[in-house]
């Protein structure tokens, strides 16, 4: 079970770094492998509508967005999205990574391709921002929404904070270690416990990847299914 963290914020030890640490860390007693991105620190250039994907199925620029971007996004059984709100939207750190999976989006809209781990890959947004407005997430849930759709992700929940500004104000919160472990407890609940299926073939990756495709197709996430071979391979969970 392999959860991927993707810090929007550009602020080091911030309060969404606190956040998304402390999320991690739970998903990890409770038998998750994880690993965080951090876009503002990678080589990820903006989208730049080249159209390319939406023909051929993939992105035609060449940065640390495929091997750091794409392919763990596909690797991962669940996605948390951390970002604060800059002008009642996203991060640009957080929007340049989430605009260059327009080329999911294509796949799925334009080329009409499923992907087989559409039936288990479950998203999870952490937001925090220093004012009280109203309405003062619904922008950043609205994209977080539509990137884990094109990601093919069930967007499973989020946890909001207002009223946070300084470094470690996010501590402050009331029964935020509750809120935390509760949280990832339900994110990760339908990903536990299930039996594993490995498909290896040393002589030939890609025959183990269309193995394991048609696994995750007909098992729907009720089985954990890995592939060795061709990419960098998966470690399975022991």
């Amino acid at each position: 079970m392999f959860v991927l963290g993707i810090q929007g914020s550009p602020r080091k030890n911030g309060n969404c770094e606190y956040l998304l640490s402390a999320f991690l860390k739970e998903c990890e007693t409770l038998g998750a492998r994880t690993e965080t991105i951090r876009p503002h620190t990678l080589d990820i250039g903006p989208c730049k509508e080249l159209i390319v994907c939406e023909k051929k199925g993939f992105c035609p620029i060449r940065d640390e967005m495929e091997d750091l971007g794409y392919r763990k996004v596909k690797q991962a059984d669940a996605v948390i999205l951390a970002t604060p709100v800059f002008f009642y939207g996203v991060s640009a750190q957080a929007k340049v990574f989430i605009d260059r999976c327009q080329m999911f989006w294509g796949r799925k809209y334009k080329l009409r391709l499923k992907d087989p781990d559409r039936h288990q890959r479950r998203g999870f947004l952490l937001s925090v921002a220093a004012s009280a407005g109203k309405r003062l997430f619904e922008g950043v849930d609205l994209t977080t929404r539509y990137f884990y759709d094109a990601i093919s992700t069930d967007y499973s929940g989020s946890l909001t904070y207002n009223k946070v500004e300084g470094a470690g104000d996010i501590k402050d919160q009331p029964n935020l270690d509750a809120d935390i472990r509760s949280s990832a407890t339900d994110l990760l609940a339908p990903l536990q416990n299930r039996r594993k299926l490995i498909f290896a073939s040393p002589g030939n990756g890609a025959r183990a990847l269309q193995a394991s495709a048609f696994a995750k197709e007909a098992a729907k996430g009720r089985i954990e299914v890995i592939a060795f071979g061709g990419a960098p391979p998966q470690v399975p969970d022991t």
